[in-house]
């Protein structure tokens, strides 16, 4: 009866902490149902939430566009062997003073990115060391 009880008991405890947690996938190939806008927090671990960086996905036709506070781009990607390979992106060249820094990093980031997180509301980019280049939340209007 003991035995019951306990296998009753830890099956339910495991369900309902299932059901609590966020679902996470470290599966590049699940980019392909990514839609919609993503808010840049922090690139190469540097907060530049401030900087305005919105970037949409189109995982159906595996490409990146958005805006880099001055720019504007769009990058296509492909996901083979459980990695993931951007392609470096193609934007407008427009100078607007004191916003090229991160614009210049970013591109530069891009490219090596090799790895990705995705739970529901966060996305995050790696480097094949896993290293986190970026870091963006899904914005509300995306929902």
């Amino acid at each position: 009866m003991m035995k019951k009880f306990l296998f009753i008991l830890s099956a339910f405890l495991m369900m309902s902490c299932g059901n609590s947690e966020e679902k996470i996938s470290e599966d590049p190939a699940d980019l392909k149902s990514l839609n919609g806008n993503y808010e840049l927090l922090e690139m190469d671990g540097e907060d530049i939430s401030a900087e305005g960086f919105i970037l949409n996905f189109e995982g159906k036709e595996q490409r990146l566009s958005g805006k880099t506070g001055c720019n504007n781009f769009v990058a296509t990607y492909k996901v083979q062997d459980s990695i993931v390979k951007f392609n470096p992106p193609l934007g407008t060249k427009m100078y607007c003073e004191g916003q090229m820094e991160y614009e210049e990093i970013f591109n530069e980031v891009i490219p090596e990115i090799r790895k990705v997180r995705i739970s529901d509301k966060d996305l995050i980019f790696l480097s094949a060391e896993n290293q986190e280049l970026l870091n963006l939340q899904k914005t509300e209007d995306s929902e």
